[in-house]
């Protein structure tokens, strides 16, 4: 596999310590955002109420929460997928109201074109926008070996595990080189080996790409392997309950989660739940 980018900073995972270093000025700034829309009844119902949160430049954020509580819409308003109805997310400065080209989103499922080879699957964002050159393919194939997939450039999705089609989704969510990275449960639906493997995966593409990475996750111990801090949602309305400083040196590997301070973070989340433990004591 290729090395996209080379960093000359010295020791670390990409030579990042993100416990040590000084914080970075905030690259997305949510302020008062709030969702409300109506149900099939009529009621109106409330997603998000007064959410509030800086996100650094390069920092990997997980979200965790009781189902419904508004995660996914959350990273929608992110993405500039949904609108908020009140408050407002600023990204670089600008605020966002549609989708960016600086922004790219991986959802749960791979949601990749059958009739398309992974190659063009990965090109896919570039040709939407009329550019099939070959920079783009080349940029495109480098991305493919990156992932370990240059031997399936021309395989179709359905030749492909569940874990293979994500690390594609990923692939062509780095296309277009955004600066950040917006994950909705992307291994939700994957064995828990493959799972594993993913969030390896993940934390290598994450420090060698130096991206800002937001991912949404319904575990508990991969929140706190794969983040800086761990965002904890309340139940409907969401809120911030609290965020969670992961105060894990880095490089993380598996072994990380038979560190006692692994186990006393998943407490600690796992306690802020308060009333909703038993809905969330699996994870």
């Amino acid at each position: 596999m290729t090395q996209l980018r080379v960093r000359s900073e010295a020791s670390g995972e990409g030579g990042r310590h993100p416990v040590s270093d000084r914080p970075s000025p905030a690259l997305i700034r949510i302020a008062g955002l709030g969702k409300r829309f109506s149900s099939r009844s009529g009621e109106v119902v409330t997603a998000l109420s007064d959410v509030n949160l800086d996100i650094r430049d390069n920092e990997f954020i997980s979200v965790v929460g009781p189902s419904g509580c508004g995660k996914t819409t959350l990273l929608r308003i992110l993405a500039g997928l949904e609108s908020a109805s009140s408050g407002a997310v600023h990204c670089g400065g600008e605020i966002v109201t549609k989708p960016r080209s600086d922004a790219g989103v991986v959802f749960q499922q791979a949601v990749l074109l059958p009739w398309n080879t992974v190659l063009n699957n990965v090109m896919l964002p570039a040709q939407l926008k009329g550019d099939a050159s070959a920079a783009t393919r080349a940029r495109a194939e480098r991305l493919l070996d990156f992932m370990g997939l240059k031997d399936f450039a021309r395989k179709y999705p359905f030749e492909l595990s569940g874990g293979m089609q994500q690390r594609v989704s990923i692939c062509r969510a780095l296309m277009r080189d955004p600066k950040v990275l917006l994950m909705d449960e992307p291994f939700g639906a994957l064995d828990a080996m493959t799972r594993e493997s993913m969030n390896m995966e993940l934390m290598r593409v994450w420090s060698e790409e130096r991206k800002t990475v937001v991912f949404i996750t319904h575990s508990i111990p991969e929140a706190v392997l794969l983040g800086d801090r761990v965002i904890v949602m309340s139940p409907r309305p969401g809120r911030i309950s609290e965020v969670v400083e992961i105060d894990i040196e880095r490089p993380r590997s598996l072994k990380t989660m038979g560190m006692p301070r692994f186990g006393e973070l998943c407490d600690r989340i796992r306690t802020i739940f308060g009333a909703t433990a038993p809905m969330v004591s699996s994870l």
